[in-house]
């Protein structure tokens, strides 16, 4: 064995023991209080090979039936804390947002992929607060209504593109958000879902769903492995990283300054990108150009990878669910006529579109694991101990699977949303509470989200009937859903049978 190598092995051995010993060190602040219940550690490891590698939120939503709403793991010495109950969730990051607002800054992440400037990922600071204000101020619910027509204009092409070619669902689907959101926030159309900047939004997105999840690479437990070489055997981290790390900035620079550069010459269509420059006027200064590159570029990103699974869960769910979808058209014929098709006037006269909407997110979440959150101080809850630098968990998914506030929860049934009268049921918790996220750290682009799902949701079942595809015997093919990959897992549906609705004709040529 070359020399080398040799030295290498030795210090990375010296490295994971000094790492162990040091984290080890004060581990056990807490005498007086026990941590919350949890499965039995190994000695050094932890329960770090109880975390689970596939499906993870239905993995700890089986331990949480055994070891209750708020439960403890340990993967070497990085507690963790996975929470698995809307009483609890609302308790600890909403009533106490001053303690549990941080993220976890994963080595993997941060040191490695170098993206801390994403406001995903991002400490709760000042910083991360100057980046929610161009939220708020140009994402938020009242500021996207400027891009109505926008939005209208591309779920009309969605529409024309499932005509032709129903099979193709999923891949509409993502196009449509794509389109959405590059048009909104850059002002760019693209011809296609091959658009350089959607691809590089892709394959960044994959890097981010690899590295988020806890326990995914040693690194995080282990910080010390990020000096070993990439060439150096079971590195292999650290070549995801480096590929990762490039299409992320790709991702985040290619459009804005794509956008910038047609906003100088006085070419940019309406956009966010092209409001904020015009508000900046000549005074934008490098920091503030830094913001806003940093803010919409996860905005673009996180949003395709979440609406368009969603509108294909949407899609499915109307293909098990005739009766549902029957009940939504009449809704919609008698609101809106048949001469014409929905738009965002509407919502508020249509609550059984909003109340399928509110069950899509809820019956199949798309980001069942909350991003997790991190604690800037220890804390004392029902009379556990929370230590500081705490990893915390929302198991969105069982949160939302929990019968006490939605019986039956493994059917989709939008009824549940609506009063006696037919209007929403304001006692039924929103579903949108816990899959944008928890407390301060909610989703602030997420009325953009809303909206455009709505809005194509509406506009697809005023058209089309959707039904199961027939075998040659001419009785309706099984259909069921599968779910791939594991921090957000993306359906995959069957073929539907789109059929047009009376006048849809009418309905494509506006």
């Amino acid at each position: 064995m070359p020399t080398i190598l040799i030295s290498v092995l030795i210090s990375f051995v010296i490295g994971i023991a000094f790492t162990v010993v040091v984290l080890r060190k004060g581990d056990d602040n807490h005498k007086r209080l026990p941590l919350p219940p949890g499965p039995s550690p190994l000695p050094i490891v932890g329960n770090l090979f109880d975390m689970p590698r596939e499906s993870s939120w239905t993995a700890f939503a089986a331990m949480s039936r055994k070891y209750g709403d708020i439960m403890h793991l340990k993967a070497i010495n990085q507690h963790i804390i996975v929470v698995s109950s809307s009483e609890v969730a609302a308790d600890l990051f909403e009533k106490r947002a001053a303690i549990y607002s941080d993220r976890y800054q994963s080595v993997m992440m941060t040191d490695l992929m170098e993206i801390g400037w994403s406001f995903t990922i991002m400490d709760y600071n000042e910083e991360w607060r100057k980046k929610r204000k161009v939220f708020h101020q140009y994402l938020g619910a009242n500021a996207i209504r400027a891009y109505d027509n926008q939005q209208f204009d591309h779920v009309r092409e969605f529409l024309r593109q499932l005509h032709r070619q129903p099979e193709k669902s999923s891949e509409h689907a993502h196009f449509l958000f794509s389109a959405i959101l590059m048009d909104t926030i850059y002002g760019i159309p693209i011809a296609d879902i091959t658009n350089i900047h959607v691809a590089e939004a892709e394959k960044s997105v994959e890097g981010f769903n690899e590295a988020i999840e806890p326990g995914r690479f040693w690194v995080d437990f282990l910080p010390l492995l990020k000096y070993v070489p990439d060439w150096f055997p079971g590195a292999n981290f650290q070549r995801l990283a480096a590929d990762w790390r490039l299409h992320m900035f790709k991702a985040r620079d290619g459009p804005f300054y794509e956008t910038k550069s047609a906003y100088t010459a006085g070419s940019a269509r309406p956009s966010v990108v092209a409001t904020i420059l015009e508000d900046i006027s000549d005074d934008l200064q490098p920091e503030q150009e830094r913001i806003i590159n940093d803010s919409v570029g996860t905005a673009f990103a996180a949003g395709v990878n979440t609406s368009a699974p969603t509108l294909q869960i949407f899609l499915f769910a109307m293909l098990t669910n005739l009766e549902v979808q029957r009940k939504a058209q009449a809704e919609l014929d008698a609101v809106v006529g048949r001469d014409r098709l929905p738009t965002l006037n509407d919502k508020d006269n249509l609550p059984i579109i909003e109340a399928i909407l509110r069950e899509t997110l809820r019956w199949m979440p798309v980001v069942p694991l909350a991003i997790p959150h991190y604690t800037s101080a220890s804390d004392e809850y029902r009379g556990y101990y929370i230590p500081k630098g705490s990893i915390v968990i929302g198991n969105s998914w069982h949160i939302l699977h929990n019968p006490d506030d939605y019986p039956e929860p493994e059917l989709f049934k939008p009824e549940r949303y609506l009063a006696a009268d037919g209007s929403i049921n304001p006692d039924v918790m929103d579903p949108s509470a816990s899959c944008f996220g928890y407390g301060r750290r909610i989703c602030p682009g997420r009325f953009l989200s809303l909206n455009a799902l709505f809005l194509a949701m509406a506009c697809t079942l005023h058209v089309f009937n959707i039904e199961p595809e027939e075998g040659p015997d001419g009785t309706p093919l099984k259909t069921e859903i599968r779910m791939t990959g594991n921090f957000i897992p993306h359906p995959k549906i069957p073929p539907c049978s789109v059929k047009e609705r009376p006048e849809a004709e009418v309905l494509f040529a506006q």
